[in-house]
């Protein structure tokens, strides 16, 4: 499974979480932002990891916001970010615009935390 890295609309979105496997990964980003861009490879390889381990059981997704702004402005509005980049997990579940987790900002070290968190909850899935 590869990283998904456009929605077509809100309703691809709200697919996506309804179909949740047990774990909802969503970055947000811009490519005119630079935090975004310093911690795109990082996050990348991480994804990747995580989907090389867990395969099915996670979905990744790395959004632009210019492209996705439906989404972005539906989050912004419901205070579940204030910026780029923007990192929110949802667990199986969950479809409410509300994440289980999120990293927000460019900090490294959260967001390998936030990646921890993640694969510590796949593991418990069987």
């Amino acid at each position: 499974m590869s990283i998904i890295t456009e929605f077509d609309n809100l309703q691809h979105f709200n697919t996506i979480l309804s179909n949740n496997p047990g774990l909802v990964i969503l970055k947000l980003g811009a490519t005119w932002c630079g935090p975004c861009q310093t911690i795109k490879g990082m996050v990348h390889g991480l994804m990747s990891q995580i989907m090389n381990v867990y395969g099915e059981k996670v979905v990744c997704c790395d959004i632009d916001v210019d492209e996705s702004f439906e989404l972005y402005a539906l989050l912004k509005t419901k205070k579940m970010v204030n910026g780029i980049p923007a990192i929110l997990c949802w667990k199986a579940g969950n479809v409410s615009v509300i994440p289980d987790d999120t990293a927000l900002g460019s900090n490294q070290l959260e967001i390998n935390l936030l990646f921890n968190r993640c694969a510590n909850h796949l593991s418990l899935l069987k």
